[in-house]
């Protein structure tokens, strides 16, 4: 059986490959992880999280950023750029900008939409480096069928189904998102 080695990245060569239309890219303990554009469906999941956030972050003054596709570098060799992230104003101007765009550190929510083409490994690491490098919460959320899954710093895992709300108090205080509410407009 013959073994396929690959070659790793360092982040200086990951900041400097040309822009391709259509892909997205991160970087992952040195692997290029290249993604195709989002469907439909995913947009409008995405579209709405921000939405949600955004008009909590408008109607209660607390001073976040609410981004979309905002590169993170977590680690020398590891850039994230979550579906929707959630940062402190402060703290994303403390970040450094590195070469390429990215900021160096975490944020403080990541909204991850899982599709069809995620593997359950890729996702549980792409977690796993999130709260390392000092995320509070990770939300999964999961198009087929639509529910969601919170991980968060202190180890605690936490589903949720349509029909049900959950909190994020920490970093969102007095939001209750209904799991409908994230799914709203997707035609399922």
């Amino acid at each position: 059986m013959a073994t396929q080695t690959q070659t790793l990245l360092t982040y200086e060569q990951f900041a400097d490959l040309p822009d391709q239309e259509g892909v997205f890219r991160e970087l992952d303990e040195g692997v290029l992880i290249e993604m195709p554009q989002p469907s439909p469906e995913h947009g409008v999941i995405q579209g709405t999280a921000f939405s949600l956030l955004t008009y909590y972050r408008d109607q209660t003054g607390v001073d976040l950023l609410i981004l979309l596709n905002a590169g993170f570098q977590l680690a020398p060799d590891i850039d994230r750029a979550p579906d929707v992230a959630v940062v402190g104003r402060a703290a994303f101007k403390a970040m450094e900008r590195v070469k390429g765009g990215s900021r160096r550190g975490a944020p403080d929510l990541a909204i991850e939409i899982v599709s069809e083409n995620d593997t359950d490994s890729a996702i549980h690491r792409k977690v796993k480096q999130y709260l390392k490098a000092g995320t509070t919460a990770v939300w999964l959320l999961h198009q087929e069928p639509p529910h969601v899954i919170v991980h968060r710093r202190s180890g605690e895992i936490q589903a949720y189904s349509p029909g049900q709300s959950f909190q994020e108090p920490e970093l969102l205080p007095g939001l209750v998102i209904a799991v409908d509410k994230l799914f709203a407009g997707v035609p399922l």
